[in-house]
């Protein structure tokens, strides 16, 4: 009798025990930080195969960060759930979800460094953790619309996310501090706001 495919024989995971890996995954980073975690050591520390944590992730960069949208998940941090029904409201918001002090960015404080060392990492960041977020800004903006708050088609939308990202970057490149709320909500009265409910300039 033939031997069944490999494939066929690999169990998947529970949601309950993928959850577990990738709270330890997290626990294990917020110990020893991004470097020293390896594949190995969560398979230890989880109690299982690595074939299993690379066969469900791929890599250790693609476990790790999915790691960080899970707690954050677990957090209720969730931008899609911001409506306020203002635009104003939204972006107030939204500029306070960038600064907001909380268990996620205490666990994972090492992985931006790391980032800028491994543009793979970069890579799976965007997938995993920005392209959501600048999705849920575009439909922030889509409602803003709808409520005839903005023009369709207004061209700062499209540079929106550079608008309120650059300045949360940029201090902690430029100044060694993390933006502060204040900072972003400024962005958004004095630079984003006004950018947004002006006239477009006509050619």
């Amino acid at each position: 009798m033939a031997e069944a495919p490999a494939a066929s024989r690999r169990r998947k995971l529970t949601a309950e025990r993928e959850r577990e890996l990738l709270a330890v995954t997290a626990e294990l980073v917020g110990e020893v930080g991004y470097e020293q975690v390896t594949m190995a050591v969560v398979a230890q520390r989880a109690k299982c195969s690595t074939a299993t944590l690379y066969r469900q992730w791929e890599s250790k960069p693609r476990l790790v960060i999915s790691a960080w949208n899970a707690l954050a998940a677990e957090t209720g941090k969730d931008l899609s759930s911001i409506d306020t029904g203002s635009l104003r409201g939204d972006l107030m918001e939204f500029a306070q979800y960038l600064v907001a002090d909380d268990l996620v960015k205490d666990t994972f404080t090492s992985v931006p460094a790391a980032i800028a060392k491994d543009e793979g990492l970069m890579d799976i960041v965007r997938e995993i953790l920005i392209h959501p977020i600048l999705r849920d800004l575009a439909q922030l903006f889509e409602r803003a619309v709808a409520r005839g708050e903005i023009e369709a088609g207004h061209p700062v939308i499209d540079l929106a996310d550079q608008i309120l990202l650059g300045p949360w970057l940029a201090q902690t490149i430029l100044h060694g501090m993390p933006a502060t709320q204040e900072l972003m909500e400024n962005v958004v009265e004095q630079v984003l706001l006004p950018a947004l409910t002006a006239r477009p300039a006509t050619v």
